[in-house]
C-alpha cells in the first residue's frame, strides 16, 4: 500500500472519529427540550455548555399551595414567553415524586436525595446553574413578597445568563458557602 493511501485512511479514520465523538452532542442538544422536568443532568449540561446557556431549576413538592402559585404565576409564563428560549433551560423537579433522575455521574438518583443534596430545606425554591453546573447567585427561597417575585426571578435569570458568558467568581458566587452547590 502506497504512503498517500496509509495517510488518506489515517485522515479518514480520524475525522470519523471525530464525526462520531461530536454526534452524541448535536443528538442531545436536538432531543433536549427548552422547559421539562430534570431527568438526565449529563444530557442537560451538554446542551447548557454547547450553547453557553444556564439552567433555571424549580424545586417544588405537590402538596404545597405557593409552589402551585409560582408556578402558575411566574414559572409557566416563562415557557411560553420565546424571549427565553435559546436563553436558558427551564427544569423542575417535585421532591416527592416517584420519578429518579440520572445524576451527573450517570447514576439514578431520587428527587428527594437530590434536593437534599442542593441543600433545599423548604419548597419552593428557584435556584439558577451555569453550564458547568455551579450554583449562580442566590437562590429564590420560598415566597416573600409576590408583588416583586418577578423582579428578583429577572434578576437571576439575567444574573445567570451574564455568568454564563463572562464567569467572574466575585459576582457569580453565591455569598453563602452552603449555597455553593452544583448539580
Amino acid at each position: 500500500m502506497s504512503e498517500f493511501r496509509r495517510m488518506a485512511r489515517r485522515m479518514a479514520w480520524l475525522l470519523m472519529g471525530v464525526w462520531v465523538g461530536a454526534a452524541p452532542s448535536v443528538q442531545a442538544a436536538d432531543s433536549v427540550p427548552f422547559a421539562a422536568n430534570l431527568t438526565n443532568i449529563p444530557a442537560d449540561l451538554a446542551v447548557m455548555q454547547a450553547e453557553r446557556i444556564p439552567m433555571l431549576l424549580f424545586v417544588h413538592a405537590s402538596y404545597c399551595g405557593y409552589c402551585q402559585m409560582v408556578d402558575e404565576e411566574f414559572i409557566r409564563p416563562l415557557e411560553k414567553d420565546p424571549a427565553y428560549r435559546g436563553k436558558l433551560l427551564i427544569r423542575r423537579i417535585e421532591i416527592d415524586g416517584a420519578t429518579d433522575l440520572i445524576d451527573r455521574q450517570g447514576q439514578r438518583e431520587s428527587p428527594t436525595r437530590f434536593a437534599n443534596r442542593l441543600g433545599v430545606r423548604l419548597v419552593p425554591v428557584v435556584m439558577f446553574f451555569d453550564p458547568a453546573g455551579r450554583s449562580v447567585g442566590e437562590a429564590l427561597r420560598g415566597v416573600t413578597v409576590p408583588d416583586f417575585y418577578p423582579f428578583y426571578l429577572q434578576q437571576g435569570i439575567d444574573l445567570a445568563e451574564t455568568c454564563s458568558r463572562q464567569p467572574d467568581p466575585a459576582r457569580c458566587t453565591p455569598k453563602k458557602p452552603a449555597d455553593q452547590r452544583s448539580l
